[in-house]
């Protein structure tokens, strides 16, 4: 039986992460506000010509761990074979991206707000 209401909390927790998701992207959209994706960020950490990559074993897994620092930003991203694990971007020592595999809070391709 708990596992039933788990199953059922985990499912419309989902779906309500989809239509925040929804939401999100067509209010940056009507009100043109610049905004960007996980993914989208990765790609541009990824393959920056100033990113410095460095990659470890752990475990038989590779993990790639990437640092970036242009325009006054700081980039940094970890993946493990294509998976994006984390990836964090400040200015000024101030948070503006901060992305967890292992929460919630931003799907891949959740619009985030870029201040």
């Amino acid at each position: 039986m708990a596992g039933q209401s788990n199953k059922v909390k985990h499912k419309t927790k989902t779906a309500l992460n989809k239509v925040k998701s929804s939401i999100k992207e067509k209010l940056f959209n009507i009100a043109d506000i610049q905004s960007t994706t996980v993914q989208e960020l990765a790609d541009f950490i990824q393959h920056h010509p100033e990113t410095k990559v460095t990659k470890k074993e752990m475990l038989g897994n590779t993990y790639s761990f990437y640092n970036l620092e242009t325009q006054g930003n700081k980039y940094y991203l970890e993946t493990n074979t294509s998976k994006i694990l984390q990836l964090d971007v400040s200015s000024q020592d101030k948070n503006m991206v901060s992305y967890r595999s292992y929460r919630d809070s931003y799907q891949m391709h959740t619009p985030i707000r870029i201040p």
